[in-house]
Parts: C-alpha cells; structure tokens; sequence
C-alpha cells in the first residue's frame, strides 16, 4: 500500500543543516502532504534507538548525516530491525572519495559548522578591504593581511576583491608621479606582504593621452612620453623602497595573479577559476 503523506526524520551528529536541506531538497520534487523532522546532535546509541522506535510509529524515512562509522553500523542494524528506512547521504561520496584519493575520512563531526566561521571570516575580509580601497583608512592599514600598490589601470580593487572573497583582508594604494609613501605604511615594512602591479608602457601611455585632453602637460616634461616613463620608474622605486613582490598585470587575469600572490605569501586558499 502507498504512503499518502512523507514524513522524514533527518539525523545528525552535528547541527543537522546538510541532512534537513537535502531532506527538503528531496521532497519538493513529490506533490503530497510532507514534513521534515531535525534530531542534532545526535551522537549516542540510546538515542538512536529513540529516533529509530519513533519513526517505526510515524512512519518516517530516514536520511542521516552521521560521520562515526560505528554508530552509522548500529543506527542501520536498528533501522533494519524496525523495517525503517534510513539512507547515509553521505556515504556514496565518501566512497567515491576514497577510491578516488586512496585516503580515509577523517570523521569528525561538525566540518560544516566550521565554514560557517570562514564565511564570518570572509565577510569580515570583504568588508575590511572595501573600507580600505584606494589608500582609505590608513589608521587601520595595520590590520591588513596584505597591502598592493599599483600604477592607473592595473586593476588593484579588482584583485584586492578577488582576494578579500578568499578571507584575506587587502588594503591597496594607488601610485601616481607624486606620490609619497605614508608612515603608516613605511612602519609596516617587513611586517605586511606587499605587492607592486604595473603594466607595459604602451597601455600606461595610451591612458595619459586619454587624460590629457582635458589636463595639460606638466611642464617639467616635454614629451608624454617622458611622463609615463618617470611615472613607471618613480613605482619601482617606491616598490624596491618597500621590498614589494612586483608583477606586471599587462597579460595577466585577476585569478592568476591572485594565486602567484597567495602562493609566494603563503596566504590562505589557492582557488583556480576556469571558465568556457
């Protein structure tokens, strides 16, 4: 005889979010009466058993999100016991897994509930790098864990976005011909990585002529192009002065320069984006 309503017991030894979303997930896709039941922290035999005689009385469907293979084992032989069924979501993965790495699980419970902090931690990095967009907030800069320089058009706020979605909390600071280098950030010399972006000479050049046409040349120069040549050499000046990491961003994309960054400063997270 058919069920005419789903019931679904989701079980965990953690906080139970993964099991109750694919229990959701899974049930939206039947047109019936249906309702999910949350059990956290469930991480002792006795309680299994009570999970396990109530929904031999309810009539429930089981899907856990149990790690401990030894209490994955008793919660199956108790459902067998009671003709419950209960499904271990996660297993047909952590097999696949295995056969792939040749590595075991490491079982321990509540991974998820630790990216929960990463993704505070995240949040906390995107909004420390917002505030700290183009030589913002240099009271603060202290607390960056990374801070990048870089000539117009070598897309510092970009890159420092990019990162900051990593967990990394980025300051950036344009440099133009005039630009000094503020105490706040020579007191951090050696302390902070930072990371000078330049670009050939062709592109710096082909946006100081756009500019120019509405600013006049300064007179110290004859030439646009002696500008931008003293513009180049006065940013590999401030970045040999601060000891940078210097990259030329002219062919580059955000992803690779990203990953060179965090590579060379051990920074947290290499994360590679292919798109077709």
């Amino acid at each position: 005889m058919m069920a005419d309503k789903l019931h679904i017991f989701a079980v965990s030894d953690s906080v139970g979010e993964t099991a109750e979303k694919i229990a959701v997930a899974s049930v939206l896709q039947f047109t019936m009466e249906r309702s999910i039941t949350r059990f956290s922290r469930v991480t002792k035999e006795d309680q299994i058993v009570k999970i396990i005689e109530q929904a031999a009385r309810e009539d429930a469907l089981i899907i856990y999100t149990i790690v401990k293979p030894e209490l994955c084992k008793f919660l199956d032989d108790k459902a067998l016991e009671h003709n419950v069924v209960a499904i271990n979501v996660m297993a047909p993965l952590f097999e696949a897994i295995q056969q792939k790495t040749g590595l075991k699980p490491e079982c321990i419970s509540g991974l998820t509930h630790k990216m929960d902090e990463q993704y505070f931690n995240r949040m906390q990095a995107i909004e420390f790098t917002l505030e700290h967009d183009n030589g913002q907030n240099l009271e603060t800069i202290n607390e960056a864990d990374l801070i990048i320089f870089g000539l117009p058009r070598t897309s510092k706020t970009p890159l420092s976005m990019h990162l900051a979605n990593l967990g990394i909390k980025v300051a950036n600071y344009p440099i133009f011909l005039d630009t000094e280098i503020p105490g706040e950030i020579m007191a951090l010399q050696g302390k902070v990585p930072m990371v000078g972006l330049t670009i050939d000479m062709e592109t710096l050049l082909n946006l100081r002529r756009e500019r120019l046409r509405s600013f006049e040349l300064p007179d110290d120069f004859e030439s646009i192009d002696d500008l931008v040549a003293e513009e180049i050499d006065n940013a590999y000046r401030i970045f040999a002065r601060l000891k940078c990491l210097v990259i030329d961003v002219t062919v580059e994309n955000i992803e690779e320069v990203g990953n060179t960054i965090t590579h060379k400063f051990k920074l947290p997270l290499r994360v590679t984006h292919y798109k077709f």
